[in-house]
């Protein structure tokens, strides 16, 4: 019995000593609502700064994204005239290395981006000194291919028919 009895002591003296020991390290109810609180004043603060900086920000986001539009147009108006050049673009290649990756060969370059490109330069032209124009560098094609071209993409060629002549332009 008195085996049991220093047993039932030493039990409760640990239990209590456990349950000092826990409470010691409990954190209050209040003390994580002030804890909170304070994450959230301070996310609040981040927030506001964010969006001010979001604000001054915006106007150079934009001006950013006009210019790669304007890069794209140029990249692709530059591959168009340098497919359209050819030996011409091959010799400004030899003098300035920065025009080699746009070269692609005449060939390679569908028959209505070579128009947009001579189109681009004058405003209209008739059907025959466009084929002949096209001819001169290195696309020779027939007149019914240029019609159907211009058929083909409307939103970006029209055709005027004057007398007997036919005339392309771009469309405006």
């Amino acid at each position: 019995m008195q085996t049991e009895s220093r047993n039932t002591e030493a039990r409760k003296t640990l239990d209590n000593l456990t349950s000092t020991l826990h409470t010691v390290d409990m954190i209050r109810v209040s003390d994580i609502q002030e804890a909170l609180k304070q994450q959230a004043a301070s996310d609040m603060n981040r927030l506001d700064a964010i969006d001010a900086e979001q604000r001054e920000l915006r106007e150079q986001y934009l001006r950013f994204r006009d210019l790669d539009d304007e890069k794209k147009l140029k990249n692709s108006r530059l591959q168009r005239t340098a497919s359209v050049l050819g030996d011409i673009y091959e010799d400004m290649v030899t003098k300035d290395k920065k025009f080699r990756p746009y070269a692609i060969a005449v060939s390679e370059v569908a028959l209505w981006e070579a128009m947009l490109a001579i189109l681009e330069h004058v405003p209209e032209m008739q059907l025959h000194e466009l084929q002949h124009t096209l001819a001169e560098l290195g696309k020779k094609v027939s007149r019914q291919a240029i019609e159907s071209a211009v058929t083909t993409h409307r939103d970006k060629f029209e055709s005027k028919p004057r007398g007997r002549d036919k005339f392309v332009s771009l469309k405006r």
